[in-house]
């Protein structure tokens, strides 16, 4: 298979084999499927083998190589696709068994395809799973549900810690409260996400001290740094990639 990635707002993905996989701990929600071998997940305190994928929650130190190829799914937690997955778990590593598992498996396992329609399916299947909490799984503060919601319908825009703490009815400070409890990451973390997943785009016709100005960022230093803490991945290895699609 090709090497492809792909990146939005709420999610992105790595299909393939990659190097330079030291440990490290990224805001994201991830999921790891292998293709076809096993993956190995070092974690701080063991190390899990296992040919099942293994779904890791925010913020939490792992390491995950393999000889074969591996499906990584990486998601915004501040967002409703986001609350799906976090809801799914109940501890920070787990191997996973689900109907959007096997649908995805299938669908990276079908040689017919070409890399345009299994981009296609794989962002249709992502986006399938999107949590607006009608279910009762989808278990949480109904504040903090009505808060990803809303930020879902204004991703054009910031919104503002008054305004959403507003829009929950509650004191910005028990918001914030809130919110890290509910995401595993603070409400200045998630802007910072949408600031990193707007200047993707730029990488591809600035250099990274110019995307980084662009984006609000003091240097490119400082936003790499902060893109490999939200992604685990630097903006270099992101531009290396044979495939790189972003809308």
């Amino acid at each position: 298979m090709e090497n492809a990635i792909y990146i939005e707002r709420d999610f992105g993905w790595f299909l393939g084999c990659f190097d330079n996989n030291r440990k490290h701990r990224h805001y994201a929600i991830q999921l790891s499927i292998p293709i076809n071998g096993f993956i190995s997940v070092e974690l701080s305190e063991k190390v899990i083998s296992t040919e099942s994928p293994v779904l890791i929650k925010p913020n939490i130190s792992h390491r995950i190589t393999s000889d074969a190829e591996q499906f990584l799914l990486l998601i915004n937690p501040a967002s409703t696709i986001g609350h799906f997955w976090n809801k799914i778990a109940d501890t920070t590593v787990s191997e996973i068994d689900h109907p959007f598992v096997a649908e995805l498996q299938a669908t990276l396992n079908d040689g017919a395809m070409d890399i345009d329609e299994r981009r296609s399916m794989i962002n249709g299947l992502i986006r399938s799973y999107d949590c607006f909490c009608d279910s009762f799984i989808h278990r949480g503060d109904d504040r903090i549900n009505k808060a990803l919601g809303y930020l879902a319908n204004h991703i054009n825009r910031v919104v503002s810690l008054d305004e959403i703490a507003g829009i929950c009815a509650i004191s910005p400070d028990r918001f914030l409260h809130l919110f890290r409890g509910a995401t595993g990451m603070t409400y200045r973390r998630a802007q910072l996400w949408a600031r990193l997943t707007d200047a993707i785009p730029l990488m591809n016709n600035y250099s990274l001290t110019e995307t980084a100005h662009q984006a609000g960022f003091a240097d490119s230093a400082h936003f790499s740094r902060t893109f490999r803490e939200n992604f685990g991945f630097s903006p270099r290895q992101i531009l290396k990639f044979s495939r790189f699609i972003q809308v």
